[in-house]
């Protein structure tokens, strides 16, 4: 009774935890020195008045004009100019013209950080579910904003390096205005590229996409408050037919990220996606990660050099708490992986040896594990398309536009979880079986990680953690006798699988929404795989 309140008690403090690694600040009225999401509020008020697409002339006009306004009344008119672009110029039988504005802040030297959103609403039905003519409140009223209020924080300061600062038009009908932007002269003078987006409208604001090599542009991130992102997502967006006007600047070489809120896919591209339903903490969001990034890059020199986040590798990276951001380079990453690939083969030996593991047993729990992934992803799957067919709407494995599945996917993941312990608790019954599974569930993950780590290495981290803390902790059980040490250190595995696992579930969840639930299932079952037997453990102890 005693171990089993020691382990609820730690499962329940780290469960807690774990929901507060996407915290998202408290909004910050109005201010004059710092970011408020007060005033950003009252920009989105203006923008977001009436649907303002490149469909809506009259009220896309009034928008831009606005735009423009702040933006000289903050840097001053002869700093802010329209790039403007006939239907011709652009292509593509475009039947509108584009109407980009370019405001710049200038520093001693003219190599500077870009920020970009799209000022035009979506206008016209796209994928299943999006009614169209929405408000732009979040899709990109949330962008604009921000850099409306870095205009206002910094148009009349003095700086080492310049801030150029871009209001896109077209972003909705085919990224036309970042498209002919990118070509424009004054990109030959940007070092760093930040895109300002929204996919929902609440919860935390994610750095989603970097450009590649990244080894630096994370090291900058580092300066963010608050940062919340995964390399996981960036190394599937690259594989995913999504864009931003963040893609053109990319395709003319230049290195920076990519943010957005997620949350609340329900509201985008929808008149919902209007004023009343912002959320002014995930405006304050945006501005405690993008406006330090800024301040850094403009009192800097190291960075007028513009070639100065060109890097040679990417990094691996995470949030495993609020304003804890664990970043490493591939390099690191490879001798990681094979490092502890050797402690694995070590303590496999040694157990073998001792004959306290058989290598037929290990093999036949690799064979079940690798049965359960197939049987779970099958489920997933039909679970995913039966909850799009109950709610008329088409499937899709990366996008199911259907409201309040949340609740649903939880059970799902949650009876999926219990139903393993089950399985486990039922019929892995001797020590040398228990130790069998271990070490099957330790090799899955670690092969992910190996594998994951050729071809997608920004998803390394995800089977790296659980088999690094399964090894570990196969260790210690082996040759530590000491209750209270085998205590804390099973009780570490729990936390920082939980820590990590729950964010990312949950992140999954926002960016691929129910259809995904066949990578869900397998991604938590994968997991639980090295993680489960030691819970069991600590309740013998």
């Amino acid at each position: 009774m005693k171990n089993l309140k020691i382990v609820l008690s730690v499962f329940l403090l780290s469960f807690i935890l774990s929901l507060f690694v996407l915290y998202t600040p408290t909004p910050v009225s109005m201010n004059d020195e710092t970011f408020s999401a007060a005033t950003a509020a009252e920009h989105i008020s203006v923008i977001s008045q009436e649907p303002h697409s490149v469909f809506d002339p009259v009220a896309h006009e009034t928008v831009r004009q606005y735009i423009k306004g702040q933006l000289e009344d903050y840097v001053g008119s002869a700093n802010v100019s329209e790039l403007n672009y006939t239907s011709a110029e652009v292509g593509d039988n475009t039947p509108y013209d584009i109407h980009d504005l370019l405001a710049v802040i200038p520093g001693d030297s003219e190599t500077g950080i870009l920020l970009i959103a799209h000022y035009d609403s979506r206008g016209h039905v796209g994928r299943a579910g999006e009614l169209g003519r929405s408000y732009g409140a979040a899709d990109d009223g949330y962008g604009i904003a921000t850099l409306l209020e870095i205009a206002r924080i910094y148009g009349k300061t003095h700086l080492t390096n310049s801030i150029y600062i871009l209001a896109t038009d077209g972003e909705e009908t085919g990224l036309y205005g970042a498209k002919m932007a990118a070509q424009a002269p004054f990109v030959d003078h940007v070092g760093f590229v930040i895109n300002v987006e929204a996919r929902g409208k609440e919860g935390a604001v994610y750095m989603f996409e970097t450009s590649t090599n990244n080894e630096t542009v994370i090291d900058f991130y580092k300066n963010a408050q608050l940062p919340v992102s995964y390399s996981l997502a960036t190394a599937v967006y690259t594989v995913m037919p999504n864009s931003t006007d963040f893609t053109e600047f990319l395709a003319v070489d230049k290195q920076g990220i990519n943010f957005a809120v997620l949350d609340d896919l329900y509201y985008y591209h929808t008149p919902n996606d209007n004023y009343e339903n912002i959320n002014l903490s995930s405006i304050q969001h945006y501005g405690s990660q993008i406006v330090p990034l800024v301040n850094e890059f403009v009192n800097n020199s190291v960075y007028s050099d513009v070639n100065h986040f060109v890097g040679e590798q990417n990094q691996v990276f995470f949030t495993i708490l609020p304003n804890v951001f664990v970043a490493y380079r591939e390099s690191t990453m490879q001798v990681l992986h094979f490092l502890f690939l050797a402690l694995l083969i070590g303590i496999t030996g040694y157990l073998t040896v001792k004959k306290e593991v058989k290598l037929s047993s290990v093999g036949k729990y690799l064979g079940i594990i690798f049965g359960m992934i197939v049987v779970t992803a099958i489920v997933g799957l039909y679970l995913a398309k039966l909850i799009a067919f109950i709610g008329h709407v088409p499937f899709s494995i990366t996008y199911v536009r259907l409201q309040h599945t949340d609740l649903v996917t939880v059970l799902i993941l949650g009876g999926m979880a219990i139903g393993l312990g089950y399985l486990y608790y039922k019929f892995v019954k001797t020590e040398e079986n228990k130790k069998a599974w271990m070490i099957a569930g330790i090799i899955i993950n670690l092969f992910l990680a190996l594998i994951t780590g050729f071809v997608l290495s920004g998803a390394t981290f995800l089977f790296f953690v659980p088999a690094a803390f399964g090894i570990l902790s196969l260790y210690v059980l082996t040759f530590v006798k000491n209750k209270i040490a085998l205590h804390v250190v099973l009780s570490q595995n729990m936390l920082w699988n939980l820590l990590l696992i729950v964010p990312i579930l949950f992140s999954l969840y926002l960016a691929l929404t129910v259809g995904g639930l066949l990578a869900f299932m397998v991604i938590l079952l994968i997991n639980l795989t090295a993680f489960i037997p030691y819970v069991f453990k600590q309740l013998e102890i």
